[in-house]
């Protein structure tokens, strides 16, 4: 009986080099995975990290949210109605335990809803006008109106826009700086999405690798079941020889 062809000695060093070059290309693949991964947190660093512009250049009061204003760097200048502010609990999109929101209304009258930072109620705002830079997000995709204690669970918009008596902005702006000054602790802004592009030539690279992994295997299984040309296969040499009659 003879014996299997994957422990034969030639398939077992095949095997041995085989195995070495698999596991430096499924390297080679993860560390390319890594570059991946890497491009796509800068990409998404670099889209907060983009000069700021006026909120009226991306967003008007009565504007629906443009697709290129998520995340985008703002500065808009207004006075906090702090009669009005409110508070968010347990917000899943900020991901904080309590965030206090002040209505900052601008010069045409309209309100645009600003985090000021970590806090409860009764932080009041800086009085006068305010000089602010933040980063404007849209509305949350889930959130109530404000209850009794002007507190809710998310800041949408078509949820809160029955409470303010002004035309309410689409999005809300996340401060990361103020003048005059404001006490409360800032709250680092949503990380936006990474564009699906950035980075995808390392994902290709290390696709690439896992294949050559499998090419390589696949390589070993083919030259370990195949005899050598020249060499007769099991089936050959077990074959019984035809019987010729002579005439």
């Amino acid at each position: 009986m003879t014996g299997s062809p994957f422990l034969t000695a030639r398939a077992l060093g095949l095997g041995a080099v085989a195995a070495v070059l698999i596991a430096a290309m499924v390297v080679l693949g993860l560390w390319q995975l890594g570059v991946y991964d890497d491009r796509q947190r800068d990409d998404a660093r670099s889209t907060l990290g983009r000069a700021p512009v006026a909120l009226t250049d991306v967003i008007g009061p009565d504007d629906a949210f443009p697709s290129d204003g998520v995340s985008r760097p703002v500065t808009v200048r207004g006075r906090y109605l702090a009669d009005e502010q409110f508070t968010v609990r347990r917000s899943a999109t900020l991901g904080v335990e309590r965030a206090v929101v002040s209505p900052l209304e601008v010069d045409d009258g309209s309100i645009v809803l600003v985090v000021r930072g970590q806090g409860d109620q009764a932080a009041a705002p800086p009085a006068g006008p305010i000089d602010l830079t933040g980063v404007l997000e849209p509305s949350d995709p889930s959130g109530s109106a404000l209850d009794a204690n002007r507190a809710t669970d998310g800041i949408r918009t078509a949820a809160l826009v029955q409470d303010f008596d002004q035309d309410l902005y689409s999005g809300y702006v996340v401060r990361t700086e103020s003048q005059p000054a404001d006490h409360l602790t800032v709250i680092t802004p949503p990380t936006p999405e990474s564009s699906r592009w950035a980075g995808i030539r390392n994902l290709l690279y290390a696709v690439q690798w896992w294949l050559f992994a499998a090419f390589v295997a696949f390589m070993w299984w083919r030259i370990v079941t195949e005899p050598p040309v020249g060499v007769p296969s099991v089936a050959e040499d077990t074959a019984e020889p035809s019987s010729t009659t002579v005439g």
